[in-house]
């Protein structure tokens, strides 16, 4: 069942160059520095690694949601969503895709306000 990567959706949507990214940051950028810019996706990794912590996730479904986060973002500007609410959308995507097993929407709103 292997396909050829070079035909993927994978490759021609998702493998962006440093000018495509520039492109797609031209909005934020106009209003953060680069180093802001930066600081802040770590600081919602970090958020997104804590939240799966807390609710005691495997490393895969983090390293997933934080994919999905910066994806997102590699696309649409951080005034598009608020990173807020799309962080622990991000989580419980994630632990669906990964087949981790659902978060209730209870207890993944109950982290959220605890961390």
């Amino acid at each position: 069942m292997a396909g050829n990567f070079w035909e993927s959706s994978h490759h021609q949507q998702w493998l962006l160059d440093r000018q495509d990214l520039i492109r797609e940051r031209q909005h934020d950028l106009s209003v953060l520095t680069e180093e802001e810019y930066q600081k802040i996706f770590i600081f919602f990794s970090n958020l997104i690694q804590i939240l799966g912590e807390q609710l005691k996730l495997r490393q895969q479904v983090i390293a997933t949601a934080t994919v999905f986060f910066k994806r997102f973002y590699a696309r649409n500007s951080l005034k598009c969503i608020d990173p807020l609410l799309l962080a622990p959308t991000c989580v419980f995507l994630a632990s669906k895709v990964e087949e981790f097993g659902v978060i209730s929407n209870s207890r993944l709103i109950t982290t959220c306000q605890n961390v």
